[in-house]
């Protein structure tokens, strides 16, 4: 069972990252991102997600993800 960070009430650090490979649904992007974080994004063709953590090089690459920016 995995917990629910909603975007509207999420105050903590971010990591932005950009989707590149296939949508932001589940199954398709590493479990944990932030609920209702995607946005749309001219330089990524299925725009960004948002994670209350950083993402490790290895999910990185298998879900073809790249870091934009971290907030912290």
């Amino acid at each position: 069972m995995s917990i629910h960070i909603f975007d509207d009430e999420y105050t903590g650090p971010r990591w932005t990252y950009g989707v590149t490979l296939r949508p932001a649904i589940r199954f398709a992007i590493p479990e944990g991102y932030i609920c209702d974080s995607q946005k749309d994004d001219s330089n990524f063709r299925y725009g960004t997600v948002d994670y209350p953590m950083a993402l490790t090089e290895e999910q990185l690459n298998h879900y073809d993800m790249i870091l934009v920016k971290e907030s912290n």
